[in-house]
C-alpha cells in the first residue's frame, strides 16, 4: 500500500547536525571540490543539453558516478524546473533521508529549505523547497489527491532497477500524468529514470522510445575475483576469503559481507570472532558489526563509526548495504551472491521469505561498494559461469507479491481497468483475480458491469496498510475493541519488535516469558505494546527485556497514524480493556486476516486463539 500522507515536520535542522555557520565556508569549498570530481561532472553541460531537448530519458551510470546527488543540482541550477518542484523517489526511506541531508550541505542550504524530504511521518521540506528527495510510496500516496503531480516539473525515479512494487505502479501513473499534461495544453512533465543497472531496452521501450543516455566512468575502479569452483557452503566460503584477505591486506581496509538474513549474519558474527580470537597476535584487531533491518538502532551506527587506527572493520549484511546506505571505509566486498525474496503463491494465499540468487544486476550493485572511496576488490563466491547464468535483473516484485493492496490503490485512483493498466511488466491474470476476490471477499469492491469500490473500500483504501488489516480495524468497532485493534495492526505493521541475540537466545526468550498469552500471538503483541507505554519508551526496559525500541517507537508513530485515520472515518474508538474475548472473537471471523498479513517472525506458527 502506497504511504500516508506524513505530518509536516517544521524542523529547521543544521545540515550536519552539528556544525555552525564559522566552518560552513570551508565545508563548502571542500564538497565543491569534491563534486568536481565527479565522474558525472565532465558530462554536466552535454547531459543538460539532452535532457532539456527530451520529455523522457533513461539515465545509466555507474555506482558513485554522482547520479542521485547532482542531477538534481544540474536541472536547478540550469532553471530546467520552471520553478517548479523536483521530486527525486528512493526504494527505501533511509536512502531518501541521508542523500537530502548530503545535498543539502552542497547546495549550503538547511535541511528542509532548498533541498528536503519526505518519507513515512517525516515532511521536512517548505513552500521553498525545491528538490524534494522522497520514498515512491509518498508520491504515489499525493498522485491520489493530485493524478497529474502538477506541483512538480522533474519527476527523477532512481533506482529503477530495485523494481519494488510502487515503483512499478508509479511508472505507469507517472507516465499517465506526462500523457494528460501534455494533451491538455499544460507545462510538460519531464520524468527522468536512472540506475547503475538496469534493462535499457526494456524501459526505453515502455517510455515510448526514449533516448539512453550513458554515464561514463566510475569513481574508483573495482578488481573482480571469481571463486575457481562452484562453493557448497557460500558461508563457510565467506569466512574462510574475509581471513585471507585479513591475513594479506593491511588494516585499516574494511570488508563488507553480504549474507541473506538475521539468524545467518547473527551465527557468521559470532564465528568470526571467535575465529579472531585464535589467531596470530600478529595480525590486527577486528570490529565486527552485523547490519539487517531488526537490528536495534544503535547496533546499526555502528557500522558508520571510524574503525580504530590499526584495526579492520569487518560489516555482514543483507541486501540494505545494496543501494541504501554508503559505509565509509570499504575496501572489500564478499558477494555470498544469494538474497532472500518475498515469493507469493497464489493457490496458498501466503507470502514466503526464500534464499534465491541474485541477479546480475545486484551482484553489480553489490560490486560498487568496494569503490566508493578509494579502488577496491569484490571476491565473489561463485564462478564466472555462474554469474552469466544469473537472471540478468531482478524479477520484479510486481510478479511476485500479493496484489492486493495494489488493486485496492489502482481502484482509489480512479483506475478500474486492472488487467489493462500500463504496468511495465503485467503480472498474471491469475494473480489479479486472485487480488480481486479477497478484495471482493472483504467487501472492498462490487462486481457489476465493472469491478468498483464499495464506500468499505474506500475507508480501506485511506489506510496504508494490506487489504485485511484495514478491514479489521473498520470491524473493531461492532466489537468494542478498536483501541486494542489499533495496538496489535501498528505490532504487526513493523520489523519485528523482538531483538534476539544468538548468544543470549534463552536469556532472551526467558525475558518475554512476562508477555506471553495463551490466547495467541496477537494478544502477546498487545500485552508487549502496553508495557512499552506503561515504561514510557525506557530504553533500560527495552534492554532488559530484549525489545526493539526503534521499531516499538514506529508502532507508536504508525498506531498514531492509524487512530487519526480512523477518527477522520467517524469511526468509534472502544476499548475492551482488561476483557480480551472481543479480541478472539474478531479474529475468529477470518482467522487468516491477522495471521497472512503478518511479518515472517509471526508465521512461525498461528496463534492459538485464531486456529
Amino acid at each position: 500500500m502506497a504511504e500516508e500522507e506524513p505530518k509536516k515536520k517544521r524542523a529547521r535542522l543544521n545540515t550536519n547536525g552539528q556544525s555552525t555557520k564559522s566552518n560552513w565556508n570551508e565545508q563548502y569549498e571542500k564538497l565543491r571540490q569534491e563534486r568536481t570530481q565527479l565522474p558525472i561532472y565532465p558530462s554536466k553541460q552535454t547531459l543538460i543539453e539532452e535532457v532539456e531537448k527530451v520529455d523522457t530519458a533513461i539515465v545509466i551510470g555507474e555506482t558513485g558516478s554522482g547520479k542521485t546527488t547532482q542531477i538534481p543540482q544540474y536541472l536547478l541550477e540550469t532553471r530546467l524546473n520552471r520553478g517548479a518542484i523536483i521530486a527525486v523517489t528512493q526504494p527505501r526511506r533511509v536512502a531518501a533521508i541521508t542523500i537530502a541531508q548530503r545535498v543539502a550541505q552542497e547546495k549550503r542550504s538547511e535541511l528542509g529549505g532548498l533541498v528536503g524530504y519526505c518519507v513515512r511521518f517525516e515532511d521536512v521540506t517548505s513552500e521553498t523547497t525545491k528538490i524534494k528527495y522522497m520514498t515512491d510510496g509518498m508520491l504515489l500516496r499525493e498522485a491520489i489527491l493530485d493524478p497529474i503531480l502538477k506541483r512538480y516539473s522533474v519527476v527523477i525515479l532512481d533506482e529503477a532497477h530495485e523494481r519494488t512494487i510502487h515503483t512499478d505502479v508509479l511508472f505507469g501513473v507517472v507516465k499517465a500524468a506526462q500523457r494528460k499534461r501534455k494533451t491538455s495544453g499544460m507545462k510538460p512533465l519531464k520524468i527522468l529514470v536512472m540506475s547503475a543497472t538496469m534493462d535499457v531496452n526494456h524501459f526505453s521501450d515502455y517510455f515510448n522510445n526514449a533516448p539512453i543516455l550513458y554515464l561514463e566512468g566510475r569513481q574508483y575502479p573495482v578488481e573482480l575475483l571469481y571463486a575457481c569452483e562452484p562453493q557448497s557452503d557460500y558461508l563457510y566460503a565467506s569466512l574462510v576469503t574475509l581471513f585471507k584477505i585479513h591475513k594479506q591486506e593491511p588494516p585499516g581496509k574494511d570488508v563488507l559481507i553480504f549474507l541473506t538474513g538475521q539468524e545467518e549474519i547473527e551465527s557468521a558474527v559470532l564465528s568470526i570472532r571467535d575465529l579472531a580470537r585464535d589467531t596470530h597476535n600478529d595480525l590486527p584487531p577486528m570490529v565486527v558489526c552485523p547490519l539487517y533491518a531488526a537490528l536495534p538502532s544503535y547496533l546499526q551506527l555502528r557500522v558508520f563509526e571510524p574503525t580504530p587506527k590499526g584495526s579492520r572493520k569487518v560489516i555482514v549484511s543483507t541486501n540494505i548495504a545494496e543501494t541504501s546506505i554508503t559505509i565509509p571505509g570499504i575496501r572489500f566486498v564478499i558477494d555470498s551472491g544469494v538474497v532472500k525474496a518475498k515469493v507469493f503463491n497464489p493457490g496458498s494465499g501466503l507470502d514466503l521469505l526464500k534464499v534465491v540468487r541474485v541477479s546480475r544486476a545486484q551482484a553489480t550493485q553489490r560490486m560498487g561498494r568496494a569503490g566508493r572511496e578509494a579502488p577496491g576488490a569484490c571476491y565473489c563466491l561463485y564462478t564466472e559461469e555462474e554469474h552469466d547464468a544469473f537472471r540478468a535483473n531482478t524479477l520484479p516484485e510486481i510478479l511476485r507479491c500479493n496484489l492486493s493492496s495494489i488493486v485496492l490503490q489502482l481502484l482509489a485512483l480512479g483506475i478500474t481497468d486492472i488487467v489493462n493498466f500500463d504496468f511495465m511488466d503485467k503480472p498474471s491474470v491469475e494473480s489479479i483475480v486472485n487480488a480481486l476476490d479477497q478484495l471482493h471477499r472483504l467487501g472492498a469492491v462490487e462486481k457489476t458491469d465493472k469491478i468498483k469500490l464499495t464506500p468499505t473500500g474506500k475507508k480501506m483504501a485511506a489506510f496504508p496498510l494490506d487489504p485485511r488489516l484495514s478491514k479489521t480495524i473498520l470491524v473493531s468497532k461492532d466489537f468494542h475493541c478498536s483501541e486494542e485493534i489499533l495496538s496489535i495492526v501498528s505490532m504487526l505493521s513493523v520489523e519485528s519488535v523482538f531483538f534476539t541475540p544468538q548468544n543470549k537466545r534463552d536469556a532472551a526468550l526467558a525475558a518475554r516469558k512476562k508477555f506471553v498469552s495463551s490466547e495467541g500471538d496477537t494478544v502477546t503483541l498487545l500485552n508487549i505494546y502496553k508495557a512499552y507505554k506503561s515504561a514510557r519508551g525506557d530504553k533500560h526496559w527495552c534492554f532488559e527485556n530484549y525489545i526493539n525500541r526503534r521499531n516499538m517507537k514506529m508502532a507508536l508513530q504508525v498506531r498514531k497514524q492509524l487512530r487519526e485515520i480512523t477518527q477522520k472515518q467517524n469511526l468509534p474508538l472502544k476499548s475492551c480493556g482488561v476483557d480480551t474475548t472481543a479480541i478472539r472473537d474478531l479474529t475468529v471471523i477470518d482467522p487468516d486476516w491477522l495471521y497472512e498479513a503478518a511479518p515472517t517472525y509471526f508465521k512461525k506458527r498461528k496463534p492459538a486463539a485464531i486456529t
